[in-house]
């Protein structure tokens, strides 16, 4: 049912040529002094940047490229220069006491992100780029955790945030996507959006791009070398191929600036929870700074507490911000209640039931006319409009064409009290709990102190008494009946 909405908002899209809103708040943070990367590689070189643009929000940017990216020391140069430039963002923002902002253009960046950062952080042959590989390795470990602020993708966040009439999978061209959600008035949005995708937006050049002008290019470098012609000529060679690749590179920064303008354009109001989730970057951001300078290294596979730690951090991120989301944003709400994971009714029966000295316990029903609800005995849920009144579910019954819930106050008897007869009440399961993660790795820590035997370095399991075979098993067996 949840499902519902979005091809709902997606017909209507196709129907409007123009994308429509899908959030009513904003739900990334837009540092204004976000980096920008967006690199190209050579076809067929997935570990390797062929040119790269590279700055800060609302500026032009700076382009690094090599002739040749298979030429070893070329493509290490490019890296160091590169990492420089990261290097000193990282440590502005260190200063700062904040967290870096990496934007690229599609997930498909990402992607060739985590390899390149995958292979550089273990690199043994020069120090700065070994450097660059760790302080990227932060960014590319940050993407998979839920409302992480660190690595965004444009397309990720504009389809967050808007729904286009076209595929999912053609969303992930960020000229197509911009095209549905500002396209030109009188025009039609599929020619535009058509002609958009005629650019690259991802990684690679286009195949007809590269066979007839940047191979030729590339042949006539490589073999200018091998022939060890003039340095001027193979100055000529490699300005030429810099040349080709320049406008390609630099329309997809451009696109991507233009993705975070739309979103700053958009005027939509923060979520009430973005604080949250940048306090908590900023305090990743610097436990990973001071590791790398206490000299630790990134491990190439991660021990079992460290990886107890990683997954109970990616988890409880998943519920936080899934209950911030229907909590904070009105359409994820409508999402929750298509679903039946939102609860909407009206308060019937209200009461104060004594239970001991001074004890009271405050009991009322929901009745809701939803189709689809998702609701258990001893589910606990919260009222959205103030969490501090949770209620637990203590009966659910129909009740013709209704659905009839008991509910136990839980907590805010005092400070909210009891609903009145008739009252309105939407209820979600749940509140993020931001410090929860403290007290996870808490426990985490107390029961990993000593590590199972499924962990242990011999992998063997504790030995188990052995009992005598009887002679007939048949009897045996028998006499247990």
């Amino acid at each position: 049912m949840a499902g519902d909405l979005d091809l709902v908002a997606r017909l209507l899209a196709y129907e409007t040529g123009r994308a429509v809103p899908l959030a009513s708040h904003q739900q990334v943070a837009l540092r204004p002094d976000a980096l920008i990367l967006c690199p190209l590689a050579m076809a067929g070189e997935d570990t390797t940047v062929h040119i790269v643009a590279c700055g800060r929000s609302g500026q032009p940017p700076k382009i690094w490229c090599v002739p040749d990216p298979r030429r070893r020391d070329d493509q290490f140069r490019l890296f160091t220069s590169l990492g420089v430039e990261i290097e000193q963002y990282f440590s502005a923002c260190r200063d700062a006491g904040t967290y870096p902002q990496l934007w690229v253009s599609s997930t498909a960046a990402i992607r060739h992100l985590d390899t390149l950062a995958d292979r550089l952080r273990y690199n043994r042959d020069d120090l700065r780029v070994k450097r660059f590989g760790e302080l990227l390795s932060y960014a590319t470990e940050r993407y998979p955790t839920a409302g992480q602020q660190t690595l965004i993708a444009a397309t990720r966040v504009l389809r967050t945030h808007w729904a286009t009439g076209q595929q999912e999978g053609e969303d992930e061209h960020l000229g197509a996507l911009l095209a549905w959600i500002a396209s030109p008035p009188g025009r039609s949005v599929l020619v535009t959006a058509a002609e958009a995708e005629r650019e690259p937006m991802g990684v690679k050049t286009d195949p007809e791009f590269d066979r007839d002008i940047l191979g030729p290019r590339v042949a006539a470098y490589h073999d200018g070398m091998r022939r060890g012609i003039p340095a001027a000529a193979l100055r000529f060679c490699g300005r030429a191929i810099r040349t080709d690749l320049e406008p390609v590179v630099t329309l997809i920064y451009r696109a991507t600036q233009t993705a975070i303008a739309t979103l700053r354009k958009a005027n939509l109001p923060p979520h009430p929870d973005l604080p949250a989730l940048e306090r908590r970057e900023a305090e990743e951001f610097s436990a990973f700074m001071a590791s790398r300078d206490a000299g630790y290294h990134l491990p190439l596979r991660d021990q079992p507490k460290l990886a107890a730690f990683k997954l109970s951090a990616r988890e409880d991120a998943i519920q936080n911000v899934e209950a911030a989301l229907r909590r904070g944003d009105r359409v994820d709400r409508a999402r929750g209640r298509l679903s039946g994971h939102v609860i909407v009714g009206e308060v019937a029966d209200p009461f104060r039931f004594h239970v001991g000295p001074r004890r009271f316990e405050y009991r009322f029903d929901l009745i809701s006319d939803q189709r689809t609800l998702r609701v258990r005995r001893r589910d606990d849920l919260s009222w959205v409009e103030d969490p501090r009144l949770g209620v637990t579910v203590t009966d659910v019954h129909r009740d013709g064409q209704a659905t009839r819930i008991s509910l136990l106050i839980s907590k805010g008897q005092r400070s909210v009290g009891l609903p009145h007869i008739g009252q309105q009440l939407e209820l979600v399961p749940g509140v993020p709990n931001w410090e929860n993660l403290l007290r996870i790795r808490g426990h985490l820590k107390r029961r990993l102190e000593t590590m199972p035997w499924t962990h242990a370095s011999a992998g063997i399991p504790p030995a188990r008494p052995r009992f005598d075979r009887p002679a007939d098993p048949l009897a045996a067996v028998e006499a247990l009946r």
